[in-house]
Order: structure tokens, then sequence, then C-alpha cells
């Protein structure tokens, strides 16, 4: 993204406030139509993305040899303006929204009918869409939304059952671009109406001091535990998790703090990104917030997002205990302590009473009145708003200079919000919203439920390998929200009908889009970890994945087990929680290969065995821990048995630290 300056930046920064206050004001008085608010939220996207991101890369760096002279001017630009290429892009890109904006009144009471040019100003926006996403995010989105409009036109090519009737060039365009269910579908609507405040909150929260109080919780309760330094990422990564939404920018955010400090207290290097990279994934999952997808998944479902929010909760916290079990193992081998003294906060310090009420009261204000039902984007809102209000009164001294220190800081956090994460993800939602209405009107998904169905027998744990392998496929070359969006449109009525839950379905596959970003080849969490911490990728995504093994197993439990999604008594539910605990620790002991001293085969595999069955409702809690203990008695006593029964030396699973 360039660092912009001058003139673009006073002009950014005017284009980012009208877009923040049209949100504000729209989340708490009236909702447009879809495609009013769309176009104009668009609009905005559209803008920001073609001034901030380049046409390639290579433009940001100074120097390059391909960008001279009025070439430079013309197609690439600088590091800090845009290029006219760029004004063009804009200009064209704008027109078809304006026209939506003018005319969208008139284009729904007459529904069928369309001219020429209204059909070439779709063509327009469809490949501008296609153009900002690749600049923002890569290639991988919009060749496949490509894939899937030349499905819809050469349907009638297509061989055995993916064949269908086929659209012409003029039939996709108008259903695309003059209907609500095109690009100013669900997609778009939720990303302008719900999601936008979402995404602006969490960096103005961050920049009022919020992030600093995360990271004192973090030390002042993961720093007292044996591999303090590793807990520390494991709560704090959690935390701002639930707010930023994305594993990338939590590695980044938190990691350049957790990852220093784990290596410099004795963490291995893989080890300590594989920590930071494991539970920054798992900040998509942990309530209030969550991801972008979730809300979406409330709208698919037609549910409140509290019901997915409570449905959440347990397993994102089994998930992090696991992270933290297998962080207390590694500790217990490597011989690693708490943090140190100096480095944990007292109590006093933490509760602050200016400090803690700045983050007390924005996450309280969002919680109670998400829990009062109110719409998601005004709770938003009004915590954003009382968030703003609470820094400036407490944030500090009550002289102007003072005050105008933390306007600048809210600024600071609101542009950043806007201009690093909304921009992108407004343009990225409405071209993924291309591929959505075309899975929708040529009948993919119901095909490819059928297929997988066929394909698996009727089996349905055949058909949900098949779904987890597509969604984390998916999720290699795309963001999560994309790449659960796309999967669950494919792959949820194939679960469906096959009888299982439809929200916990989603969630399956939104777990697993997650997962993608610590799983081989393409996982881009753990480069991002790796990056800070140095060391080999391959053995931090080994290690990411086995301390996050949570994340691949809670789906398939969540799906037969209902009280993991709080669907039963209380004594069910709580009963089935204390039991799940145990067997993270039991299933981290059998990955780790260590609980007091290096774990033989026979025990890695009673550990591992004995935790799973552990995490079955009822009698299969006390059955695993039968047989956890089987292995932690094979561990006290040494038992002679040849080959399974040989325990391993200490240094067969030492890392590199250099």
């Amino acid at each position: 993204m360039r660092k912009l300056s001058g003139f673009w930046k006073v002009l950014t920064g005017i284009v980012a406030g009208i877009w923040g206050i049209f949100i504000i004001y729209t989340s708490l008085t009236v909702a447009l139509h879809p495609l009013l608010q769309g176009g104009i939220s668009l609009s905005f996207g559209l803008i920001l993305v073609f001034i901030a991101y380049p046409i390639t890369k290579k433009t940001l760096a100074e120097g390059h040899p391909g960008h001279k002279g009025i070439l430079k001017y013309l197609i690439f630009g600088s590091k800090t303006s845009p290029s006219i290429l760029d004004i063009v892009l804009i200009i064209i890109s704008l027109i078809p929204c304006f026209y939506i904006m003018l005319y969208w009144e008139q284009i729904v009471r007459n529904p069928g009918e369309y001219e020429t040019f209204q059909l070439i100003l779709g063509g327009i926006l469809i490949i501008c869409l296609l153009e900002g996403t690749r600049r923002s995010l890569g290639i991988v989105i919009p060749l496949v939304v490509i894939g899937f409009v030349i499905y819809a036109l050469y349907g009638t090519v297509m061989p055995g059952s993916f064949g269908h009737a086929g659209f012409t060039f003029e039939e996709l365009l108008y259903q695309l671009y003059l209907m609500t269910e095109g690009i100013w579908g669900l997609l778009t609507d939720m990303t302008s109406r719900i999601i936008a405040p979402f995404v602006i909150f969490g960096p103005v929260l961050f920049a009022t001091g919020v992030g600093k109080v995360f990271m004192d919780i973090a030390q002042a309760w993961g720093g007292r535990l044996r591999g303090g330094p590793g807990h520390v990422a494991v709560i704090s990564s959690s935390f701002f998790g639930m707010l930023s939404g994305s594993s990338v920018a939590n590695v980044a955010t938190t990691g350049a703090f957790t990852i220093p400090t784990m290596k410099r207290l004795g963490f291995p290097r893989e080890l300590a990104a594989a920590v930071e990279a494991s539970a920054s994934s798992g900040g998509q999952i942990m309530p209030p917030i969550m991801g972008a997808g979730c809300f979406i998944m409330a709208e698919f479902l037609n549910i409140p997002y509290t019901n997915i929010m409570i449905a959440g909760l347990i397993p994102a916290i089994i998930y992090f205990v696991g992270i933290s079990a297998g962080v207390w193992i590694e500790a217990g081998r490597y011989g690693m302590g708490k943090l140190p003294k100096e480095l944990i906060p007292s109590l006093k310090e933490v509760l602050r009473p200016r400090v803690f009420l700045n983050f007390i009261l924005p996450i309280g204000t969002l919680t109670a009145l998400l829990f009062s039902f109110f719409p998601p984007q005004v709770c938003a809102v009004w915590a954003l708003l009382i968030s703003i209000v609470t820094f400036l009164l407490i944030g500090g001294g009550l002289t102007a200079k003072e005050i105008w220190q933390r306007i600048k800081i809210i600024w600071g956090g609101y542009l950043d919000g806007i201009m690093t994460a909304l921009a992108w993800l407004m343009v990225m939602m409405s071209c993924v919203q291309v591929a959505v209405t075309v899975i929708s009107l040529t009948g993919f998904g119901v095909k490819v439920s059928e297929i997988i169905i066929g394909l698996s027998g009727h089996n349905v744990w055949l058909a949900l390998i098949a779904a987890m392998l597509t969604a984390i496929i998916l999720g290699m070359g795309m963001t999560t929200t994309a790449a659960y969006v796309i999967a669950a449109a494919v792959l949820v009525p194939a679960m469906e009908g096959m009888g299982l839950d439809p929200l916990a379905s989603h969630l399956f596959i939104f777990y697993f889009a997650i997962k993608s970003g610590l799983t081989p080849p393409v996982c881009i969490a753990v480069f991002t970890a790796t990056a800070i911490s140095g060391g080999n990728w391959l053995k931090a995504a080994w290690d990411s994945m086995r301390l996050g093994i949570g994340g691949y197993i809670m789906p398939f439990y969540f799906l037969f087990v209902p009280a993991f999604l709080m669907k039963g008594s209380f004594f069910d539910i709580a009963f089935l929680f204390v039991g799940a605990v145990v067997a993270m620790f039991a299933i981290e002991a059998g990955l780790m290969g260590f609980l007091t001293k290096p774990s033989t085969l026979l025990e890695r595999i009673l550990y591992f065995v004995g935790g799973l069955v552990m995490m079955g409702p009822g009698y299969y809690t006390f059955i695993g821990l039968a047989i956890f203990g089987l292995g932690y008695l094979c561990e006290r006593f040494s038992p002679p048995i040849p080959i399974i029964g040989k325990r391993p030396q200490m240094n067969v699973f030492k890392h590199s630290t250099n």
C-alpha cells in the first residue's frame, strides 16, 4: 500500500471521513435500499483502493527501472501518489455506482427491463472490481470469480452433472448489475451495513490504549504460568483477534512483542512462531466479535448474531486451552519457567481506573447491546462512540493541547481501519458476490452437493473430509471470509442434505477456512510469524498445527455433540466442557510426545486416543480418562515393551535456536 503524501493524503482523509459519517448515520438512523447503500459504500471503497494500491507492488520499490519517465506517471504512479491510470479507473468505476445510486428506484420498479448502455456499465464495474481485488489481495480471488463467470457463460458445453442451460452475456450482466441478488446482494449489503462499523471499531479501540490493556492482562494472567511468554501470546492474541478478525494482522500486531520475548526467554524460533500463529488464527473464532464471516453466517441462517456468539464460545475456549496446554508441555520439555517478575504488571497497574474504564466501557457496551438484541451495526457504532468519548474525557489531561493529541490518535486509528481493512474488504466482498450469484444462478452448489453425496456413498465422514479439504484449499488463496462464503455456498447444502445441523455445518466450514492459515503449503499466518522469529517455516507450520489441533478436531465434534454449541442442559454442557479441557491436555501430550518426560510410542497413542474419546459425551469421558490414565501409568513405571515402549532421548525433540 502506498504511503500517500500531500494532496492525496488529504483527499483520502476527506473521503474516509465522509464514508465514516455515512456509516455511522445509516447505522443509527435508517437502512437504505441495498442498491443505494451498496452503491455509496462501494464508491468510497473503489476510490480508496485505486489511490492506495498501485498496479504492481514493484511500484513501491524506489527506483524501479520500469517506472521511469512519463510511463511512471501514466501507469505506475509512485510510492506516495497514484498514476493517471489509477485516476481513470476511479472515474470509470464510479460511473456505474453513481448510475445505480441515481436510478435505483427505477431499476427496482422495472425488473427485466434494461438498455445496452446499462449492461456496458455493469461490465465496466465487474472489471474494476476484479482489478481492485487483484491489487489489494492478489490474483487468486479474481481468477476464481472469472472461472465462475466462464462457467455461467459456457455451461452448455460442460460435461456430466456440471452442465447447465447457460446464460448469454447480456443475461449475465443484467443479473449481476441490475438485480439486488447480483453485485448488490448479501455480501455487499452486509459489508456496507453491518461489518463496516466493526472494522472501524477495532483499530480505534486499539489506538485509544485498549491494546496495551489486553497485553497487560495477558502478562498478568499468563506470565505466572510455566512457559509464561507463550501463554501471554495465547491470551493477547485471543483478545486482539476477536476485534481484528484477521490472522495475519493479529500475528503482525501481537507477534512484534510476544515472539521476541518468547525467543529471549528460551523458546526455539519455530516454536515461538507456531505459538503466535496458532493463537492468532483462533482470534477469528473468539466471541464477542469473531471474524467478519460470522456476521454473514447469521444472515445466511437468518438467526440473531448472538446465537452464533453463544454457540462459538466453548469451541473457542477449548481451542485456546489446547494451545496453552501445548505451551505448558513444551515449556516442561525445555525447562522454561514463568515470565520474569519485572515484565508482569501488578493487578493494581492493570486495573487503574482511567485505563480500565477506557477498556471496559466500550467492550461492555458492545456486549450488553448485542445480548439485548439490538442490530449489530447499532451496537458497534454506540461502542465506537463511547470509546471515543471515554478516551477524550479520561484518556489524559483536559488542556486543549492534550485533547488535540488524543483527537489525532483517534483519527489515526480510524484512518488505519478504513485504509488497511475496510476499503479492500468492501471491494473484495462485492467481487466475491459475483461468484456467489453465479453459484446460485447455475445451481453449482446443488450439483457439487449431489456429487459429494454420491462419491461418499452417503457416508457422512467421507463427505465431511471432502468439505474440510475444500474449505482449507480455498482458504489458502483467499481471505477467511471469502473462502468461507464460497465454500458455504457450495458445501453446506450437501451437509444439510445429510441431516447435519445448519449452524454446526456453517461453523465447520468457517473453522477450516481459518485453519488454512496454519496448513502448508500456503500457511500465510505461519509465514508472517516466521518472518518475525526467523527459523524454518515448515517446522513452525508443523508445530502450529500440533498446537492448534483443537481447530482441526473440534468441528467434527460439534457437528455430532450439540452440547459443544451450548445446546442441552447446563449439567451436560458443563460436564462436556470440563472433559474437553482435560482432553486437550491429553491430546497435546500425545502430539508433543511429552508429559513429565519424553513419551514412548505407546504412551503417545494412549494419550492421543484417550483425549479423543474423552471429548465424547456421557460415559465416553470416563473411558477416555481411563485410557489417558493408563498412558500416565506406563510413563510412571516404564514397562519394558519392545519398540513401542522404548523411551526417546530428550535431544530427539530439540529445535534449532540459532
